[in-house]
């Protein structure tokens, strides 16, 4: 690696650096894609029960072991694995170092290039703020930064003869670790032929690493289930023309059709089966592959090597079909190092991907959510209070500028000021979600353990410790262990025991309808209104209760929509009652 050979470089690294962790936290407080999410939730809880013996899913192997942590984290603190920001916010650690070392490593690069600093500040700037990088990651939450990364080293590596030896092994990694990194084979694969006679000699690290990873697999005898599920059944998962990919297929074919109908009407006859996507797609695809890998025989430089990865990486997303909205992001990276190499035909490229890759992300997930009106509240609070003090108060304002200039800090200190600002917000977050469970012991008694003598409810039926949509009780940020989830309007009658003193539950709107969802809460005793909640709604915090019941026999949670039921998935939550 290119190290910084000036305090100003890595000072310049500092800057950016800094601005890329605090883009990376700030926007993983948006919503994530909640159908992947799902995804997450299933893996980590396999991982959970049985290991990687018992991983049943179709992502590749070495994130895996990332997921793997998560699930020790998630077992160790007795945490239940859930759509929450605590499961987000672990499973993208690999992602914010990823963007973090992209932006180190091409910092040094562009030191050494020299240039106009404007134009330096602006290029290490867009690496850093790409929108789209943040847009698939944080905001999202993918992972897609953490193969793409291992992809470009490996084409910087097998393009140096002093780190060739590394290039097989970088490269094997980005496949374990997605599949789609496959679009790179050709530069690598030809730049491999072109320096066959030193290339081979990294085919042992390759092995070596394909061996350490694939092996917890092959002790618990998963290996052959995971590959096959990873890499043979995915390909034929979405048999669609696109699905959600604004590309070629988008134009000629419509969103969700499937790959198999002709386009422009064209009646399966004589050579009209070449114009499927499914055929006419990889036909184009394959001739775009061999003019990159022809190209990649004779490439002499490293700026040509990322302009082919940019090519075939954009090839890859636009002309073959069931692609996906993120998988563009993909050449983003690559376009970036091609800019870095050479701004002056690179660049205009590096803009075009980044804005169909972001713009295509945005449609299907944009940055919402209710964390994340908190954060574009506070940066602006925070513009407009500096703004004011750098106006009016110029030169306290240069002095203060002009005294951070003067710290020297090592370049690996925005490392080290990321991995503490994660443990100390994951330690925050496990605190956060510790599992909140009702106190029992001979006096207690959960109110789920007595029988229901009667129930109602307008949209399906009331869940015992789980939500009305069947996941983990979770409102205002915090998992309950114990609870019903219901949809307004509900009623649920129970039947007191005669030592009964003292009801205790809380009220809240379930985390899944995320800010959407509003219902009040009320208790009856023997036909009369105990206790009514404010009107909840979703995000608020829940409101807890205690309630006198001595004497009483008839018990009723009553939940009502107060207007629109639409998302109403009102919780009640750790109600226990308190015995004479």
């Amino acid at each position: 690696m290119i190290m910084y050979k000036y305090a100003k470089d890595a000072k310049f690294f500092l800057l950016w650096g800094s601005l890329c962790v605090l883009a990376n936290i700030l926007l993983t407080f948006g919503n994530s894609y909640d159908g992947d999410q799902s995804f997450w939730v299933g893996w980590v809880q396999q991982l959970m029960d049985g290991g990687f013996g018992n991983f049943k899913g179709n992502y590749p192997p070495l994130y895996v072991f990332w997921l793997w942590v998560v699930a020790q984290v998630h077992t160790i603190f007795g945490i239940a694995v859930g759509k929450t920001f605590l499961l987000k916010f672990i499973c993208l650690w690999p992602v914010y170092f990823s963007h973090l070392f992209l932006v180190d490593w091409l910092c040094r690069f562009t030191g050494k290039f020299g240039g106009p600093q404007w134009r330096r500040h602006l290029l290490i700037g867009f690496v850093a703020l790409n929108p789209a990088i943040l847009l698939n990651g944080p905001i999202w939450g993918q992972v897609d930064m953490l193969p793409v990364l291992l992809a470009m080293l490996s084409i910087y590596c097998i393009s140096r003869p002093g780190k060739i030896k590394y290039a097989s092994m970088f490269f094997v990694l980005s496949v374990l670790t997605k599949f789609q990194m496959i679009m790179f084979l050709p530069v690598f694969g030809g730049l491999f032929l072109r320096h066959w006679r030193i290339s081979w000699k990294g085919l042992p690290f390759a092995l070596l690493g394909a061996v350490v990873v694939l092996l917890p697999f092959t002790i618990s005898g998963n290996l052959v289930r995971m590959l096959t599920n990873a890499y043979v059944q995915t390909s034929s998962q979405y048999p669609y023309a696109t699905f959600n990919g604004a590309n070629l297929w988008m134009l000629l074919a419509g969103n969700a059709t499937p790959d198999n109908v002709p386009i422009w009407g064209v009646k399966d006859f004589g050579l009209g089966f070449l114009l499927k996507p499914s055929v006419l797609g990889r036909v184009l695809f394959v001739a775009v592959s061999l003019l990159v890998l022809v190209k990649s025989l004779f490439c002499r430089s490293v700026r040509t090597a990322y302009a082919l990865c940019t090519l075939n990486a954009v090839a890859f997303f636009v002309v073959l079909p069931g692609m996906h909205e993120r998988y563009l992001l993909y050449a983003v990276p690559a376009a970036l190092c091609w800019a870095v190499w050479d701004i002056r035909r690179g660049g205009i490229f590096c803009l075009l991907v980044t804005l169909v890759a972001s713009m295509n992300v945005n449609f299907i997930n944009t940055f919402k959510g209710h964390y994340a009106w908190v954060v574009a509240s506070s940066i602006g609070c925070i513009a407009l209070v500096a703004m004011i003090v750098v106006i009016a108060f110029p030169k306290i304002s240069s002095k203060a500028v002009s005294a951070v200039s003067r710290v020297t800090l090592p370049f690996y200190a925005v490392y080290i000021a990321l991995l503490v600002i994660l443990l100390v917000e994951c330690g925050d977050l496990l605190y956060q979600n510790r599992p909140v469970k009702p106190p029992l012991d001979d006096k207690n008694v959960l109110l789920t353990s007595l029988p229901v003598v009667r129930e109602y409810q307008g949209y399906k039926m009331p869940r015992i410790n789980e939500s009305v949509d069947g996941r983990l009780l979770t409102s205002g940020d915090r998992l309950y262990k114990n609870g019903i989830g219901t949809h307004a309007p509900s009623q649920i009658a129970y039947e007191l025991p005669e030592n009964a003193d003292t009801l205790y539950l809380g009220a809240g709107i379930d985390d899944e309808v995320y800010d959407r969802g509003q219902a009040r809460f009320s208790v009856k005793l023997d036909g009369v209104i105990v206790w009514e909640s404010p009107t909840l709604r979703g995000r608020d915090n829940p409101v807890f209760t205690t309630i006198p019941v001595r004497g009483g026999r008839h018990l009723e949670l009553l939940t009502d929509p107060d207007g629109d039921d639409n998302s109403d998935h009102a919780d009640w939550l750790n109600a226990y009652l308190k015995l004479r």
